[in-house]
């Protein structure tokens, strides 16, 4: 019955994906990021759900006329050099006989990353409102919230003893992926529930939010725990009530270490004290792998898959095999340098416009509405880039929704300053300059 239900939803929103196709942007990433099909135990489970909304979506946009008409920005240009490159390591590394073992590997990999880059590309284009972004934010916050929320009521069942999981055979399957995943969702969370009207979703952003960090720390997740520690402090230095959600942080960890199982403490405890443990000591030997097979391909790396036995048996002899576990080592042991300066200088780009964006919105009324995005982005953006760290997730699809939002709310920023903003004189020229590096390229 539970299969049935899940396909009449897919299928049901063919459609509407089709005459609609932001409507199929919306519907990509409620199953990217919540995967209903997973909750099935018959033929739904492995269903290629998305492909039955992502075909109608990229016909209908072919028809719609409602999209971002210019959207060469910095970062879209970074990230068609990116997607490019990956291309080229692959291609690359299918040439030299020593990485043959993880081509096939590899080349699954660049079609899963390009699929989402697909999106990411119709996501800009078709993301072309405030309120289609709001939606978009609401669909990627709830997905994880109720996921959120699921946590953290398996951690009160359980008395905190078993480790919080993500839907089984997806990207957050891991208990260290959903705490990233939970982490860079956290800040999303925390402001849509500041500027929500409604009642009833502004409490149930909240619940989510609350139980987000439950289920970050019941995940068990040293990494996520790192993250949870900068994210809460980032949002507490940019909540508009900054005493109470410093009070409310210093709360929680006060409860964390008071009613903590012994489990988790004793995991932390190792963590805190700087004591390596198996799964700590791979992490190291991965970094070193991918820094030695580097100093050997310092412009391509070895491609997609390249953390193998085989590589690691010849390039690393004295150390054991470990997955890259690193957004960064991971891109420089498969992309090489060249790959990791676009990847950082994507990074970089979105940090610049977000500053750029916080300072317009406070100097243009018009743009206001703007402010608190810059911050639930680079709240967002900081969860990825310190849990991250410790994670091989560089082809994170929620990462790229990110940076999609960012070039939709740059393309939405520069627009309505452009319709504010035709009276002359000098003020008008000293805004002008100061959007100018905000303008899409011509």
């Amino acid at each position: 019955m539970r299969d049935i239900f899940v396909l009449a939803i897919i299928f049901g929103s063919v459609p509407l994906c089709f005459l609609n196709p932001y409507f199929g942007i919306l519907m990509w990433n409620w199953i990217a990021i919540f995967n209903p099909h997973r909750f099935t135990y018959g033929f739904a489970y492995n269903f290629p759900v998305a492909y039955v909304v992502a075909i109608p979506t990229m016909a209908g946009t072919l028809f719609t006329k409602k999209l971002n008409r210019n959207i060469l920005t910095r970062e879209t240009v970074l990230l068609v050099l990116l997607w490019g490159w990956f291309a080229v390591t692959i291609f690359h590394a299918s040439t030299v006989p020593i990485f043959s073992p993880h081509i096939d590997a590899g080349m699954a990999v660049l079609v899963r990353v390009s699929k989402i880059l697909l999106v990411t590309f119709l996501t800009i284009l078709l993301i072309n409102s405030r309120d289609r972004l709001r939606n978009l934010y609401l669909v990627v916050a709830l997905s994880i919230g109720v996921l959120a929320i699921k946590g953290a009521a398996f951690g009160v069942r359980t008395g905190g003893e078993n480790r919080v999981w993500g839907p089984p055979d997806s990207f957050l399957a891991d208990n260290n992926d959903l705490a990233l995943a939970t982490n860079m969702a956290l800040p999303i969370l925390f402001f849509l529930a500041a500027e929500e009207k409604r009642r009833w979703l502004k409490i149930l952003l909240r619940v989510a939010f609350v139980c987000g960090i439950f289920s970050v720390l019941l995940s068990y997740s040293r990494g996520g725990l790192l993250g949870l520690v900068i994210v809460l402090s980032a949002i507490a230095l940019t909540s508009r009530h900054k005493i109470l959600m410093t009070s409310f942080v210093v709360l929680c960890g006060l409860l964390v270490f008071s009613y903590a199982p012994a489990k988790w403490m004793e995991r932390m405890g190792n963590f805190y004290h700087g004591e390596i443990d198996n799964s700590a000591q791979g992490r190291l030997n991965a970094w070193q792998f991918a820094i030695v097979l580097t100093q050997h391909y310092p412009l391509t790396g070895g491609g997609f898959e390249t953390f193998t036995p085989d590589l690691f048996e010849r390039y690393t002899p004295e150390l054991s095999f470990a997955g890259p576990h690193s957004i960064y080592f991971q891109t420089l042991g498969e992309q090489g340098y060249v790959g990791l300066a676009l990847f950082l200088g994507l990074l970089a780009s979105c940090w610049m416009t977000l500053w750029k964006l916080n300072r317009l919105s406070k100097r243009v009324e018009s743009l206001r509405w703007a402010g608190p995005y810059t911050y639930m982005l680079g709240a967002g953006l900081l969860a990825y880039m310190v849990s991250g760290a410790f994670l091989p997730k560089a082809y994170f699809d929620f990462f790229y929704t990110l940076v999609a939002s960012i070039i939709v709310i740059k393309i939405i920023c520069q627009r309505e300053y452009i319709q504010v903003a035709g009276s002359t004189g000098l003020e008008t020229v000293r805004l002008t300059e100061s959007i100018v590096d905000l303008s899409p390229a011509k």
